[in-house]
């Protein structure tokens, strides 16, 4: 991987930084593993709660994605932040490969390492939280027109995500470091 100006800011970038956070996740679970079990139940309530809304967001993104001219995957710089990499490896008993890093195909702009043509090659499981949260203006248009009611209650599992991504990297934290 090779580090750009617009990468600088993106967190365990380099393949040895990385592999530095993910030994550090492993090691705190081995030596702590069983004062993890609220770590592991909030990552699996996490992952529950994303299973609610995944076919919901499939449907907007199908609907809007394939005809869109600005998209998300390539204009934005996305990568996984703490508290995704505590829930992939706690809820889905994973971690990812590497950092989300942006590549160039061709003559095509730079783009999300797991963006393809029919979208995103990983399950909305293994996604960055921002992935599942942000929705665009034009799917915010389709939305209010076609999912009103489904709006109000993914609204309201996003916050429930949000609250419990806080609590688990809360409960990771004081018990990988006491003494803060």
């Amino acid at each position: 991987m090779r580090a750009t100006k617009n990468d600088a800011n993106i967190p365990w970038y380099t393949a040895e930084e990385w592999n530095q956070v993910f030994l550090f996740i492993k090691r705190v679970d081995d030596l702590y593993g069983q004062k993890l079990v609220i770590v592991y139940k909030t990552a699996d309530q996490i992952r529950q709660r994303f299973e609610k809304i995944s076919g919901s967001i499939e449907k907007v993104c199908s609907n809007t994605c394939i005809y869109c001219e600005d998209i998300c995957c390539i204009r934005a710089t996305i990568w996984f932040d703490f508290k995704d990499l505590l829930y992939i490896y706690f809820g889905l008993n994973k971690f990812p490969t590497f950092q989300i890093i942006k590549n160039s195909s061709g003559n095509r702009e730079r783009a999300c390492c797991h963006f393809a043509e029919k979208g995103c090659m990983l399950s909305r499981l293994e996604r960055p939280f921002v992935c599942t949260w942000y929705f665009c203006p034009e799917q915010n248009i389709y939305i209010t027109l076609h999912y009103q009611k489904m709006m109000q209650n993914f609204e309201q599992i996003l916050m429930e995500i949000k609250d419990l991504r806080n609590k688990m990297e809360e409960e990771f934290i004081r018990i990988s470091c006491p003494n803060l």
